[in-house]
Formats: structure tokens, C-alpha cells, sequence
């Protein structure tokens, strides 16, 4: 659980904080983020299971420089990710995210070769932050296990095939939307690539939107 994710509520009850506008601005941005990672710098910003495969081919071929870079923005993915345990309880999310923030800007602007690694860390930081939204627990910065969830709903609703818990409809429209949406950011950012010298830049401007709970996204279903 991502250190933005729970509130309690009047009635004790603990209930997710997160709305599925703000998982769907995140997962634009991750995607926008992976699209130039890959172009840009041979490397995923935020699928670890992409540079793990690229760090395993690298070794194979005996490229150790190219298993070294690998190796490298796998670990800046991690600390990224320490750096949301570490920070969470001291500060805002609107401070996480200008941390996140500076480190898209500062990717932008430096050599590929640290800028890679700097933009793992800006994506560990943003999926351990937050991770849940309309009471589903899922990740804004790689989709497998989120796509596995949405397809077992699927079939257990019309086979009889066992649901994973904490599962429904609802959760399944969610993980829909992120999906679209980190499609979304994947297209921007191939577009981008292809028309400015610096692509990274403008998906910086999305992040304060992150900071809003939509009324078109409500917390949970029926509950204001």
C-alpha cells in the first residue's frame, strides 16, 4: 500500500483516497515516460520486466556495459521506490510529485546515458506512491498484473472460474481506463519523440493534475 492511498473517513471506516482521474493522469505519464525511455535510450522507464530481459540478453552476449546500464536503472527504479517509503510519512503528495517532478525535467536535459536511470527513479517513486484508487489496488506504471486481474473478473463472471479477491466490475472498469490511458501516454510520447528536442518536458504539466479527485471519479462507488 502506497504511503497516499488510505483516509479514515467519519465512520472509522478506512477508504481508498485515490480516484481513478488521478490513476489515469499517472498512467499517461507513464506511459508518455516508457515510449521515451525505449526511443530515446534503449531502456523501459518503468517495465522492469522489459530491462530485466535486456539486461539477461546483454549478459548472454557478453555486453557488459550495456548489462551494467541495464542493472543500473533497474536499481534506480528501486530507490525510487525506497525514496516514496522513506518520504511519504514527511511529506505532501504534491511534494512526492515535484520530487518526481524534477527528476522527468532533469532526464530531459542530460546525457541518455544518466538520464535513463533518473527517469526509473521518477517512475519507482510515482507506482509506490500510489496504489490505490476507487478501492482497487493496481499500478499506474506497469500493467501485466493489472491486465491478469481484469481478465480472471472477466472469466469468473461468465464461467464460474475463481475471482481474484477484492475483485468486480468496478475494478475491472478501473484497470480498463488506466490501461487506455497509459496507451494514451505511449502514443503522446511517440509523437512527441518524433517533434521536440526535448519530448520529456511537456508531460511534466500533467503531474499537478494528479493532485485532483475528479467529481467525474468518485472514491467509490455511491459514496461521496
Amino acid at each position: 500500500m502506497g504511503p497516499f492511498d488510505w483516509q479514515e473517513s467519519g465512520s472509522g471506516v478506512s477508504s481508498s483516497d485515490n480516484t481513478v482521474w488521478q490513476a489515469c493522469v499517472l498512467a499517461i505519464v507513464a506511459g508518455y515516460a516508457d515510449a521515451i525511455g525505449f526511443l530515446t535510450f534503449g531502456a523501459f522507464a518503468g517495465a522492469m520486466t522489459g530491462n530485466t530481459v535486456l539486461l539477461g540478453i546483454a549478459l548472454a552476449g557478453a555486453q557488459y556495459a550495456d548489462a551494467v546500464q541495464s542493472a543500473i536503472i533497474i536499481v534506480s527504479f528501486l530507490v525510487g521506490v525506497a525514496f516514496s517509503a522513506i518520504l511519504g510519512s514527511k511529506l505532501p503528495l504534491a511534494g512526492i510529485l515535484a520530487i518526481e517532478a524534477a527528476a522527468i525535467v532533469g532526464a530531459a536535459l542530460i546525457a541518455p546515458h544518466f538520464a535513463a536511470p533518473v527517469l526509473a527513479f521518477a517512475m519507482g517513486l510515482q507506482n509506490a506512491t500510489m496504489t490505490r484508487f476507487s478501492g482497487t489496488s493496481l499500478n499506474t506504471v506497469f500493467l501485466t498484473g493489472n491486465l491478469q486481474k481484469m481478465m480472471q473478473d472477466f472469466l469468473a463472471r461468465f464461467t464460474g472460474s475463481p475471482r481474484p479477491a477484492g475483485t468486480g466490475p468496478t475494478e475491472s472498469a478501473t484497470i480498463a481506463w488506466v490501461w487506455l490511458a497509459y496507451l494514451a501516454g505511449v502514443a503522446a510520447g511517440a509523437f512527441a519523440d518524433r517533434q521536440l528536442t526535448y519530448p520529456l518536458l511537456p508531460v511534466v504539466a500533467l503531474l499537478p493534475l494528479a493532485l485532483v479527485r475528479h467529481p467525474a471519479f468518485p472514491n467509490k462507488p455511491g459514496i461521496r
